[in-house]
């Protein structure tokens, strides 16, 4: 895709998963749905707060191409990615570790605490 084509969304990530995005360990981010849908070939602007959110500069982490982008609903029954339900505990726990968690109920856990279940949404990959 031509550098004039590409749009940048930035993406804003709380401390405990900022070092992991920098050292290119998580390569993927769970986020509701945007208005302004990112697509394969845009880029990702990773940036975290130097301090108090709102109140503080922002501070790049990296810029990466967006691989894909597809759906996904997390839910402490079955969860979906693209509309394919994960199809084991094993698949989940991979798919956890890859974005920043220690396993799947570690995810669980956030997404209960920061949204609600079930979380829909989309899976931005870089």
């Amino acid at each position: 895709m031509s550098e004039t084509s590409q749009r940048k969304f930035v993406r804003l990530f709380q401390p405990r998963f900022a070092e992991l995005v920098q050292s290119g360990t998580k390569r993927q981010t769970i986020r509701k749905t945007p208005k302004r849908m990112p697509k394969a070939g845009d880029l990702i602007d990773c940036r975290m707060w130097s301090g108090k959110p709102y109140r503080s500069k922002q501070h790049h982490i990296r810029v990466d191409e967006i691989l894909e982008v597809v759906t996904v609903k997390i839910s402490e029954g079955t969860s979906y990615i693209n509309g394919i339900s994960m199809p084991s505990f094993h698949h989940e726990d991979i798919f956890a570790e890859q974005d920043g968690f220690y396993d799947f109920c570690d995810l669980l856990d956030w997404f209960k605490e920061n949204h609600s279940l079930p979380f829909e949404g989309i899976l931005i990959r870089w």
